[in-house]
């Protein structure tokens, strides 16, 4: 579960949803991550779930599963790097 403390720490996760196709979109990911990160840091099975959606560092499991898949539209056709 990534918690990010001030605006500055969640820049990493921030970035990697704006090349997701879904950056643009409520995308369930990022907003269970937002608003029960805090809450769950002392409930062990919803930060597992969390723990498992989102890592320490900002990366999103489904992103890093297959960036493909979830890279965005203009990523694709501008072929920038996942």
């Amino acid at each position: 579960m990534a918690y990010f403390p001030n605006g500055s720490a969640g820049e990493a996760f921030d970035n990697q949803c704006g090349r997701c196709r879904f950056g643009d979109g409520p995308c369930p990911i990022y907003l269970v991550q937002n608003k029960y990160n805090y809450k769950a840091c002392n409930i062990p099975v919803a930060k597992s779930i969390l723990d498992d959606l989102v890592s320490d560092d900002g990366t999103c499991a489904m992103f890093a599963h297959d960036p493909e898949c979830f890279a965005s539209d203009h990523q694709k056709q501008a072929k920038l790097p996942l």
